[in-house]
């Protein structure tokens, strides 16, 4: 088939949605001839890392600009980020009925940074679309909005407040209507979608893959946080968590940076754990996977997330994660041996850092044995991604 993909985020190595994009373009091309519109700085990153083979060669890669770049795109604010991108969205639109006009696709498929209340330009051609995986409807828990302090709530109430009405915004309809196969990350999404089309629950941290497990003689008892600290990544629920071990010998260590860290640092300071909350800033992925294997466990507090890229690389290390059961992680842990993971019920901030330091104590007291593998999820990404294609084309009555 002729699939032509929009796929903005598309670069290995440059954080979770990027790492979506490469794999989903991977699968995509491993079957079949791709057309693929992102931005500049994936095509000279694909480039980089991509081998000469067959694979490599049915991508035709568009490189389609932004409008910011460098320190400006870096301090664009949430708002300011979604005005650029569909401005992006937009030109995508027109530059694929231009690729159309002289290919003639089979499918389309819009699949990162996809959102239910967002536009996607190429659901502007007349083509079987493949939408998502998709996101957007996960809300924060009412009863831990305090977690997220005052700069939090404003903008989950802001957040919470719009999409629903965005969504509703001819821009953002034409994708449910265009689409013969979409994919939601979790069930929140699923029942925001109003679709003709089939709808299936496949959390894209699923496309992410651990290729190799350095050699580990036994497990920390390092609790590990991985991701911005942000107000709806809930951090300080983690060091409340913390606070409530049982195990004295425990420690949170915090991979990423954010606006979040003085208030972790003070929260910290008044429960006496400040000694036993590091700080380790961003790591390469090489690094970072190297300590998720050898740690007790993963938190991941977030409170509303759609998938959690992080959650599937613990579980195919085989490290336990203990996360909300809200959005996309607990779709994520399905796919993997139920004893590695812990979705607990988010009540009151005290009442859920006290479930998490609960199932924490339990994996540290009898840790999971450590594997010499990778293990798999029970679904294969690329298996769903590719049988996706299939459904839409067959329906459209084109042939392959």
């Amino acid at each position: 088939m002729r699939i032509l993909m929009s796929v903005w985020a598309c670069e290995p190595g440059r954080g979770s949605e990027n790492e979506v994009g490469y794999r989903t373009l991977l699968a995509a091309a491993s079957q079949h001839e791709v057309w693929a519109i992102t931005n500049p700085s994936a095509v000279a990153g694909l480039r980089r890392a991509l081998p000469d083979n067959d694979i490599t060669r049915r991508m035709h890669l568009h490189p389609l600009e932004f409008g910011v770049t460098g320190d400006r795109f870096e301090h664009l604010s949430m708002v300011g980020f979604q005005r650029y991108y569909d401005a992006w969205q937009r030109q995508a639109a027109r530059l694929a009925r231009e690729l159309d006009a002289s290919v003639g696709f089979d499918v389309v498929h819009h699949a990162t940074l996809s959102s239910y209340w967002t536009r996607a330009g190429v659901a502007s051609l007349d083509v079987p679309l493949v939408w998502g995986p998709v996101g957007g409807a996960v809300n924060a828990p009412l009863r831990l909005l305090p977690e997220m302090g005052v700069r939090g709530i404003i903008e989950e109430v802001a957040r919470t407040s719009m999409r629903p009405i965005l969504a509703r915004l001819p821009p953002a309809r034409r994708a449910p209507r265009q689409a013969r196969f979409i994919f939601a990350q979790n069930p929140e999404t699923a029942s925001k979608v109003r679709s003709h089309a089939k709808v299936s629950i496949l959390p894209n941290a699923l496309a992410t893959k651990v290729e190799t497990i350095s050699a580990v003689q036994r497990r920390t008892s390092e609790i590990l946080f991985v991701g911005r600290l942000l107000p709806w990544k809930a951090p300080t629920l983690a060091v409340r968590a913390l606070a409530r071990l049982e195990n004295g010998d425990a420690s949170l260590h915090l991979c990423g940076d954010g606006p979040e860290r003085i208030r972790v640092e003070r929260l910290a300071a008044s429960l006496g754990v400040r000694d036993r909350v590091i700080f380790e800033g961003w790591l390469p992925r090489s690094q970072l996977l190297d300590r998720l294997a050898r740690a007790g466990t993963l938190i991941h507090p977030s409170v509303h997330e759609e998938g959690g890229m992080c959650v599937a690389e613990a579980l195919g290390l085989g490290t336990p994660a203990v996360c909300l059961r809200r959005g996309g992680p607990p779709e994520i842990a399905k796919d993997w041996p139920s004893e590695l993971s812990a979705c607990v019920l988010p009540t009151t901030r005290e009442q859920t850092a006290g479930r998490m330091a609960a199932a924490i104590d339990g994996f540290l007291h009898n840790p999971p044995p450590l594997v010499q593998s990778a293990l798999l999820p029970h679904r294969s990404y690329e298996t769903e991604i590719l049988h996706a294609y299939d459904v839409a084309a067959d329906g459209s009555g084109k042939s392959k």
